[in-house]
């Protein structure tokens, strides 16, 4: 291939999803115990890459990543750069490389450089383990081979600064934020970076070897995002607040509003509900809130719940009169009254087989096979406010 010349410039995102070890709404034993998150821990750090729209305001070389020669005018130029990557690290802005979080890609994974939009977009790169808490100035990603194509002409590239490259935080480094106990609480937050290659490559002299020389830059857009599982306890819709006590016992502080979005799960979710979604949270729920630490409260975006209480068999007596609000249940352990929540037509109902279409209250009918979930009052009847029906 004849060499011509030629710079590019390409744009991505980092999607960070770091993940503490506990399933969602998982509820087992925990650690020691608190009363705030903020409790440092290990995390689980996932990296991959998507396009982005422009680069960082104010992005510059720094003296960690010089700013290369401008290419001479026999540089080649390409339609496609595949990377194999093979290792990724953290780095501390603290300098101190005993904190350095490294992990290697196995199998390695090859990504296109130039093309990072459409299936490329999400290319999971690898995921880093027992993150500690604390500030990284930038990613340092490891490759093996870099090949340029061009049609059908492909070169293979000569290794540079020890085959790495390094992506820097620029208007404030990449916080990883406190965790609680590993074993459940605070499970999962994820942080959106906008990343931009300043990509350059040229033929090096005469020796023919075409060298890499990439400037990345990233900038952290939003922040991070936790999952906080555990169970409901002292909530009041009055002024929209509940508290959510984890696994590792942590108490953590909540707070919903009218844009938050409401989900029921039982194997499966269903929702997402409005606000009238707030209802069904009561005391005992399992919870998986996803939101936003601000001043120390966790400010949910989505809120999981799974019942405490729920009830299969076979429906009977419905509408009991003379209110024509409830039905019974009737199953092998027990007879349950069913009351509908927050009314006989509010409550949600669906099939209780695959592929779960939203019912009517309508549908319920005397002999069918139903599931129901919610809540048990002191009298034992059950407040459902999911109800699945089966044939």
């Amino acid at each position: 291939m004849k060499p011509r010349a030629g710079t590019f410039r390409t744009t991505a995102y980092l999607l960070f999803i770091l993940l503490i070890s506990a399933a969602l709404a998982a509820c087992g034993s925990g650690g020691g115990g608190g009363t705030s998150p903020g409790v440092s821990g290990p995390a689980t750090v996932n990296v991959s890459i998507a396009s982005a729209p422009g680069f960082p305001a104010g992005a510059t070389s720094s003296t960690s990543s010089p700013a290369p020669a401008a290419p001479p005018a026999d540089s080649p130029t390409f339609e496609h750069l595949d990377v194999t990557v093979t290792k990724l690290a953290l780095l501390p802005s603290s300098g101190e490389e005993g904190k350095t979080v490294t992990d290697p890609i196995d199998p390695p994974v090859q990504i296109d450089l130039l093309n990072f939009s459409g299936d490329n977009g999400a290319t999971l790169l690898n995921q880093f383990s027992a993150v500690p808490a604390g500030e990284y100035s930038k990613i340092r990603v490891y490759y093996d081979t870099v090949i340029g194509r061009s049609g059908n002409d492909n070169t293979l590239f000569h290794p540079t600064a020890n085959s790495h490259f390094d992506v820097h935080f620029m208007g404030g480094n990449l916080v990883i934020p406190v965790a609680s106990d590993p074993v459940g609480g605070i499970e999962f937050f994820s942080v959106l970076i906008n990343v931009v290659d300043g990509l350059k490559h040229h033929e090096a002299g005469q020796s023919g070897n075409v060298l890499l020389r990439p400037q990345v830059f990233a900038t952290v857009v939003e922040a991070p995002k936790f999952i906080v599982t555990g169970v409901a306890d002292q909530v009041n819709h009055a002024d929209g607040t509940f508290n959510v006590i984890t696994a590792g016992n942590d108490d953590i502080s909540a707070e919903y509003g009218p844009d938050t979005s409401w989900f029921y799960e039982d194997g499966r979710f269903v929702g997402p509900f409005g606000i009238s979604g707030a209802d069904a949270l009561r005391d005992t729920a399992l919870v998986g809130v996803i939101g936003t630490f601000e001043s120390g409260v966790l400010v949910a975006e989505r809120v999981n719940i799974t019942f405490p209480d729920s009830r299969e068999g076979t429906a009977d007596n419905v509408w009991i009169p003379p209110d024509n609000t409830a039905f019974i249940v009737r199953s092998l352990a027990d007879n349950v009254t069913v009351f509908p929540q927050p009314d006989r037509a509010g409550a949600y109902y669906d099939n209780l087989v695959s592929p779960h279409n939203p019912l009517a209250d309508t549908d319920l009918e005397n002999d069918l096979q139903v599931k129901v979930r919610g809540y048990f009052d002191l009298d034992g009847d059950l407040e459902a406010y999911w109800i699945s029906i089966g044939p």
